[in-house]
């Protein structure tokens, strides 16, 4: 089996176009987060553009969090009120000065406030608030598990259990920006290139073979179907793991040595994106569900192109399907944060809501399956592991054409004369 997996990766993947590719988009990825990190959102923005005019703000933000970084002493919270409360004074008249002000941070007064406002007072008092503000929410789940256990409704006992179960006891002990990190998991242009790679080698995966009638050979081997059927699936996954763990180790690189990533142990609700998250795992831990997930997303789609290319004998034809399927699937992606029963329905049955798996964990994002209260993260990998299963079976049944002609397999002397 593990021969016939490395033949199935050398003939598909471990060729020179193939390679160039996975190269030439490796880079393109680079170069577009490298863009990203230059152009910024905007100076009204949180992340500033990376140039000349603003080479003075970003000197001191770096320098600032130098200082604040780490654990969260109440020296640390006083200097930043005290460091806060001294610059609101100085802009208090609301005057704004053109000329160079001496004895400031970044060269104007108003300039120091409003930096130190967003990048440092508002992170640390989200975060010396967090504590005080969850256990709130959680004795509020707390009456809400006694209120509806006297009404018999099972399923807010449930979802309310969960809140106390999952949110009691959070505190934020570590001060660092993850802004970065929040930039990182929402970035999704990777997952595009990873598509162009998937289209590029898995729709002519069948296709080929019958063009060759290598199909038709297959069969008169022993448990032919079955072995190279399994074997291209093996070789299928392997391939498209080893896509999503490339271009996730070139995001961690490119971002981390860019933007500076730093506490890699905080907790995910650190981020103030993610402080209703149901999860309290690190943001590096969380990084690397996010990672599964697109793999398991990944994985099903590339199930998918598969069984088109199990269907045609002209490649043309699973190609303009498989970009049709990515479109109706993005498409039914965005309902993934519907209340509609309906539309959650749709959006669990693609494959792309796994690759958005950063949205799923921003809030509590949950269903009633029974009386029970489930996260939708939990179903969708549930649905799309039942989807790929069924899939399987019929790459498996349409992979190798089940008639095979006589004369030319039983006869070949005879046919050849």
């Amino acid at each position: 089996m593990l021969k016939l997996i490395y033949f199935e990766l050398r003939k598909h993947v471990l060729r020179r176009q193939v390679i160039a590719a996975i190269a030439l988009l490796l880079c393109l990825n680079i170069a577009v987060i490298y863009k990203d990190y230059l152009s910024g959102d905007g100076l009204m923005g949180y992340f500033m553009p990376h140039s000349k005019e603003t080479k003075v703000e970003w000197a001191f933000y770096r320098d600032m969090h130098a200082k604040l970084d780490g654990p969260i002493t109440a020296e640390k919270a006083r200097f930043v009120t005290d460091e806060n409360n001294r610059l609101n004074a100085l802009v208090a008249d609301k005057t704004f000065s053109r000329e160079h002000q001496p004895g400031t941070y970044t060269g104007y007064i108003w300039n120091d406030y409003a930096m130190f406002f967003k990048y440092f007072y508002e992170p640390m008092k989200y975060a010396a608030k967090y504590e005080v503000n969850m256990s709130q929410t959680v004795q509020k789940a707390k009456e809400n598990v006694s209120f509806y256990s006297d009404y018999h409704n099972a399923y807010e006992v449930s979802r309310n259990e969960y809140i106390v179960d999952h949110y009691e006891g959070r505190k934020i002990s570590l001060f660092y920006d993850g802004k970065p990190w929040g930039l990182m998991f929402g970035y999704h242009f990777s997952d595009l290139l990873i598509m162009l790679l998937l289209l590029l080698v898995l729709v002519p995966l069948y296709v080929h073979e019958k063009e060759t009638n290598m199909n038709e050979l297959i069969l008169t081997c022993k448990r032919g179907r079955s072995n190279m059927g399994m074997a291209k699936v093996a070789a299928m996954a392997l391939f498209t793991g080893f896509l999503v763990v490339a271009f996730a180790c070139v995001n961690v690189a490119a971002f981390g040595s860019l933007y500076r990533l730093g506490g890699y142990d905080m907790p995910l609700y650190a981020l103030d994106s993610y402080q209703n998250t149901p999860l309290s795992i690190s943001v590096l831990s969380f990084y690397g569900l996010l990672v599964l997930y697109k793999f398991g997303g990944a994985v099903v789609i590339g199930l998918w192109l598969s069984l088109l290319s199990t269907l045609f004998q002209r490649v043309i034809y699973p190609y303009m399907l498989s970009v049709l399927l990515i479109a109706a699937g993005l498409y039914a992606s965005g309902f993934l944060a519907s209340v509609e029963l309906g539309k959650t329905i749709v959006a669990l049955a693609s494959p792309f809501t796994l690759l958005k798996a950063d949205s799923l964990h921003m809030e509590l994002l949950g269903m009633k399956v029974g009386n029970r209260f489930i996260l939708r993260s939990i179903a969708g990998l549930a649905v799309q592991g039942l989807i790929g299963t069924v899939l399987c079976f019929a790459i498996r049944r349409y992979g190798s054409s089940r008639r095979v002609k006589r004369s030319r397999l039983m006869n070949p002397i005879k046919a050849g004369a």
